[in-house]
C-alpha cells in the first residue's frame, strides 16, 4: 500500500529550516521548573527524529562540539544531504541515519535529549504510538523528549479552510497558493477565515504541502497527548517555553478569571488554549519513573542564564529587568545579574525571576550565551552559515532562530570569509545589491550573533 507521506518526502523537499524551540538549552530550563535536572546538552547525547536535511541539528552540534548528536529520518535523500552539510561545516560530532521509526535501533546507548518537532501530528497512529514508546525506552532516567503537535481547538477552524480550497483546486485545477487567493476573494471581509487564509498565504507553497495540507494532519486536545505519553511511560512536564503554558495572547483577566474556576493544571491549560485558539504545542517529556520533584523550587531559577524578555510593570520587576538588560544582547548567569542588585535577597529575586521566566519578561536558558555584538573589522560566518550562504539557505543565529534572505543579499554573504575587510564587503554590495542598506544590515547580523 502506498504511503502518502512517504511519497510526499520523496518528490518534495522540505524547507531546511532550524527550529528554535527544540533547542535542548530552553527545554531543559522547562525541565528544570518541571522538577528534573537534566544533563548538560554541552556534553549530552542527542537525537533528533525526522531531521530532514539537518538544518536543525547540525548549528547544535556544532555549539556543543563535546555532544554527541545523532539525526534520523526515513528519506534517504535528506539524510544524504544532511551527511555532505555536516561534513563541508566540519561537525564531526553529529551522523545522520536513514531508518523507519517503528523498525529503528538507536546504537551507542541512551540519550539524554530527544527532538522529535513537526513529526507527531503528520504522521499515522502507529508511528505516534512507535514515537513515544521509542522515547520511554531510550531516554535516560534523567533525560527529556521534546515533541511538537498539533492542537484540536485552533485546527478545528483552519480545516474547514483547507476543504474549501481542496474543493477550489479540484474544481479549477490550480495550485495551492492560487486556490487560496480565490478563496480570499470570495471570503467576506469580516470573516474571521480572513487571517487564517493570510497565515496560510505567508507560509508560502513550499510548507504548506507539508502543514497545513499534508496528506496527514492530525491534531489532537492537550489531555489526549498527555495520556498517550502516560500510555507509553512518559510524564508531561510541561510547555518548551514555560512562558507559554498559558498562552501569552490572553489579557491579564481573562487568566485570572481562568484561575478563579479551580481547574486543574491541565484542565487550566487546555481551557486556555480553547479561548485562544492555539494550533499548536511543544511540550517538555520525561520517564515516568524519571527523580523529579514534586515542589517547585524557587531558587532553581537562580542556575539558569538570563537575557531580557518583554518589559514588565512594576518597580522592583523592573529594576531587575534593567539589570538583565545591562548585559544585552547576551544571556548571562542570574549569579552575574544578582551582584548588579546587592540589596535584593536572594529568595526574592529567585521568585522574581520564576514570574519572569512564567510570563515572558525574562528568557532564560541552561548556559550563558556570550558574544561580541559589534561588527568585526573583518566578517567571518563560521563554516555552516557560509555553506547555508553558498547554499542560499536560512541562516541559523546565535539563539537558533533561523533567518532567510533576498536572494541577492546571499551574494553578499559568501563573501564574509574573514578575509575580506568590511569596507571591501561594502564595495561590493553597493555593486551587487545596490538596494541594502549595508551598514544597519551589517549591525543587526553582529547583533544576532551570525559572526564567528
Amino acid at each position: 500500500m502506498e504511503n502518502p507521506v512517504r511519497t510526499l518526502y520523496e518528490n518534495h523537499a522540505y524547507p531546511a529550516m532550524s527550529h528554535p524551540i527544540s533547542d535542548p538549552a530552553l527545554s531543559a530550563v522547562a525541565a528544570s521548573i518541571g522538577g528534573l535536572r537534566t544533563p548538560p546538552p554541552a556534553g549530552a547525547r542527542i537525537l533528533e527524529i525526522g531531521c530532514c536535511s539537518g538544518h536543525n541539528l547540525i548549528p547544535l552540534a556544532m555549539r556543543w562540539p563535546q555532544s554527541e548528536c545523532v539525526g534520523m529520518d526515513f528519506d534517504e535523500k535528506s539524510i544524504r544531504e544532511a551527511r555532505v552539510r555536516a561534513a563541508g561545516a566540519g561537525a564531526a560530532n553529529v551522523q545522520f541515519e536513514a531508518a523507519d521509526l517503528r523498525d529503528y535501533q538507536a546504537g551507542g546507548g541512551k540519550f539524554d535529549y530527544i527532538i522529535a518537532h513537526g513529526f507527531f501530528s503528520w504522521v499515522p497512529d502507529e508511528v505516534k504510538a512507535a514515537l513515544l514508546i521509542f522515547c520511554r525506552e531510550n531516554l535516560n532516567p534523567s533525560g527529556i523528549a521534546t515533541i511538537s503537535f498539533n492542537l484540536e481547538c485552533g485546527w478545528a477552524a483552519r480545516f474547514p479552510v483547507i476543504q474549501k480550497a481542496r474543493m477550489i483546486q479540484e474544481v479549477g485545477g490550480v495550485a495551492v497558493i492560487s486556490a487560496l487567493e480565490v478563496l480570499r476573494e470570495m471570503t467576506a471581509a469580516d470573516s474571521p477565515e480572513i487571517a487564517i487564509i493570510d497565515d496560510m498565504l505567508a507560509k508560502g507553497p513550499a510548507i504548506l504541502a507539508f502543514d497545513d495540507f499534508g496528506p496527514v494532519n492530525d491534531a489532537w486536545p492537550l489531555d489526549r497527548f498527555a495520556q498517550a505519553a502516560a500510555n507509553a511511560g512518559l510524564k508531561w512536564l510541561g510547555e518548551t517555553d514555560p512562558a507559554e503554558n498559558i498562552p501569552s495572547s490572553l489579557s491579564d483577566e481573562v487568566v485570572e478569571a481562568l484561575a478563579e474556576r479551580g481547574l486543574g493544571p491541565l484542565e487550566l491549560q487546555m481551557a486556555a488554549d480553547s479561548l485562544a485558539g492555539r494550533t499548536f504545542r511543544s511540550g517538555v517529556l520525561c520517564r515516568a519513573d524519571a527523580p523529579t520533584e514534586e515542589r517547585i523550587f524557587l531558587n532553581r531559577g537562580l542556575d539558569f542564564s538570563l537575557r531580557a524578555g518583554k518589559k514588565p510593570k512594576g518597580p522592583m520587576k523592573i529594576a531587575l529587568w534593567q539589570a538583565i538588560q545591562r548585559h544585552g544582547p547576551c544571556a548571562v548567569s542570574a549569579e552575574l545579574v544578582r551582584s548588579g542588585l546587592p540589596e535584593m535577597e536572594a529568595r526574592d529575586l529567585a521568585g522574581m525571576i520564576y514570574n519572569g521566566i512564567s510570563n515572558g519578561w525574562i528568557l532564560a536558558r541552561i548556559e550563558p550565551v556570550i558574544y561580541d555584538s559589534a561588527v568585526p573589522d573583518f566578517p567571518h560566518l563560521d563554516p555552516f552559515r557560509g555553506l547555508c550562504a553558498e547554499q542560499k539557505l536560512p541562516l541559523v543565529d546565535i539563539w537558533h532562530k533561523p533567518c532567510l534572505f533576498p536572494e541577492a543579499h546571499y551574494q553578499v554573504l559568501t563573501k564574509m570569509d574573514g578575509l575580506r575587510s568590511r569596507e571591501e564587503i561594502a564595495d561590493f554590495a553597493r555593486t551587487h545589491c545596490p538596494e541594502l542598506a549595508f551598514d544597519p544590515w551589517l549591525r543587526h547580523l553582529a547583533e544576532r550573533g551570525m559572526f564567528a
